[in-house]
């Protein structure tokens, strides 16, 4: 199997990795899981595309496991899938940013989530202490307490206490990624959880860190900044422009925050270089942005802002967020949200507190928000002949349009394990990004809009129907706030009434028989009939 063969010595205790919406890392995980192996413990790695291709040896590894460790699991046959066999591994049991149904089996000794299980009532006032307090902020909350809350509950005498410490040392390993932190917390786990001959309390080696949060240039390699603003400076300086200036975009090009998995930037991802790389090159001008797991509202709302959200600030329109950090905030043209998932929670988040939130903060920046990612569960050949499918399509389409995404670009697909961008979707997200940014600094009195009203079946009269809904009455709504909005409607605005027969007449087949300019004359007829009264 990967990482290590399914004939190894009977003897040796097991723990089963299965990888989820980043097959891209299973080449890393089996290396860690072969640094690990040895006498008394084995590593078993699968991704989960193994679930459908390989399910007897997925089931045959689950049954025979003594731990379990999951990450980014979702799909909902597989979830259904694995529950049981999840449940019933014996020993702890890791289950990192999954679906509910998982995440209800973590448990590390006498720590468990399930059934409401979890730290006594003491340990929860410590743990209440970390995040802002709204509930759409609980996983930042959640992941301060990582990095703190290991040290506070060493000092508390009680079972459950120090296994919960160890599940957040274990997962804080897991979360800051990487081979050596991934090693390391599988060499944990065995010597803590797993191997009966050395059952014992380990201490955790350090933990190698990256930024929660950061950004990134392929031209300051092996630097992480710390905020926008820090990026900018950077970015803008006369040093920058003088060396690289000739590949770079302008400086008034369209500024566009990126959003990025903060764990492809730690696992080196080469297409994060390639796609900045090329949006300078077309024109744009990233503000490439790297988060932790899918929450990506926090730096939307204290990080980024627009013209139009500064302008309605100080028209007394808006009221920023206290967590606003105007030292560290630029504004932006467009977000490309390269994640997918709600803006606000995610498959592990909160999403009932996400609903209004993501919307509000998209409405006050007020530009445009794409989201264009490679897809990470659809090979090339799986997305060219069949088209997006699946779960890929409610995470990159379905999730963000609720929020108020207005566009999607698929940017690429996986190449065996490799994520791999297709040049041309690229340059086409660029192009969209233009003509939008475009299309916002155009006064709105010379942009041109047009409506699109229902009409099937055709030639049956249904021109302007729909269901519980009167068509023209609408219409006059629209143009009415187009008018009061600044767009150019004509002096004396044609009722809806008027635009739906309009459009049915021009509808139908005969009329189209006569051709483009032929027809505008037989429209002009009609409405002077009908002004006069004639049929």
């Amino acid at each position: 199997l990967r990482a290590t063969p399914l004939d190894a010595p009977p003897l040796a205790r097991e723990i089963v990795l299965i990888s989820g919406f980043e097959s891209f890392n299973v080449p890393l995980y089996e290396s860690c899981a072969d640094a690990v192996a040895g006498d008394d413990v084995r590593v078993t790695v699968f991704s989960d595309r193994d679930i459908a291709s390989r399910r007897d040896d997925v089931a045959a590894a689950l049954d025979r496991c003594d731990a379990f460790v999951g990450s980014l699991l979702f799909d909902y046959d597989d979830v259904e899938w694995l529950t049981p066999r999840v449940e019933r591994v014996p020993g702890p049991r890791l289950v990192f940013e999954c679906a509910t149904e998982l995440m209800s089996f973590n448990r590390v000794g006498n720590f468990e989530m399930k059934g409401g299980g979890g730290p006594p009532p003491a340990v929860k006032a410590i743990l209440s202490k970390f995040g802002s307090g709204k509930e759409e902020d609980k996983l930042q909350g959640y992941l301060k307490m990582l990095k703190i809350g290991p040290q506070l509950l060493q000092y508390i005498p009680n079972d459950t206490a120090q296994d919960l410490r160890s599940w957040l040392e274990l997962y804080r390993f897991w979360n800051e990624g990487g081979a050596e932190n991934v090693e390391n917390m599988l060499r944990v786990l065995a010597a803590r959880h797993v191997c009966e001959s050395s059952m014992q309390r380990v201490e955790a080696p350090e933990v190698v860190s990256t930024p929660a949060i950061g950004l990134l240039h392929p031209l300051a390699p092996e630097r992480y900044f710390e905020s926008p603003r820090a990026y900018l400076d950077w970015r803008l300086s006369d040093a920058v422009a003088a060396e690289h200036g000739d590949t770079l975009a302008t400086h008034d090009a369209p500024r566009v925050a990126v959003l990025l998995f903060r764990k492809h930037v730690i696992t080196e991802q080469t297409y994060i270089a390639e796609m900045i790389s090329r949006m300078e090159s077309q024109g744009i001008l990233p503000v490439p942005i790297f988060i932790n797991g899918v929450e990506a509202h926090t730096i939307v709302r204290d990080q980024l802002t627009s013209a139009r959200e500064r302008e309605s600030v100080a028209a007394g329109r808006v009221t920023r967020d206290s967590t606003y950090d105007a030292s560290a905030a630029v504004d932006v043209d467009a977000v490309v949200n390269t994640i997918g998932f709600p803006l606000v929670g995610g498959p592990a988040g909160s999403m009932e507190a996400g609903r209004g939130v993501a919307g509000d903060l998209l409405s006050s920046m007020d530009v445009p928000y794409v989201v264009a990612a490679p897809l990470l569960l659809q090979d090339m050949t799986a997305w060219k002949e069949r088209g997006v499918t699946g779960l890929q399509s409610v995470v990159l389409y379905s999730l963000p349009e609720l929020d108020g995404a207005i566009d999607a670009v698929v940017l690429g697909a996986l190449e065996g394990d490799d994520i791999v961008l297709v040049p041309e979707r690229v340059e086409k997200l660029c192009s969209r990004l233009n003509r939008w940014v475009a299309l916002r600094r155009t006064p709105v009195d010379e942009r041109r809009l047009g409506l699109v009203i229902y009409g099937f079946p055709p030639n049956q009269g249904a021109v302007g129907s729909a269901a519980l809904l009167n068509v023209p009455r609408s219409l006059d709504a629209i143009i009415e706030e187009l008018g009061t909005s600044g767009y150019d409607v004509g002096g004396a605005p044609v009722s809806g009434e008027a635009l739906v027969a309009g459009v049915a007449w021009l509808s139908r087949p005969d009329v189209i028989n006569l051709g483009a300019g032929r027809a505008e004359a037989s429209l002009a007829a009609a409405a002077a009939r009908a002004r006069r009264g004639d049929p």
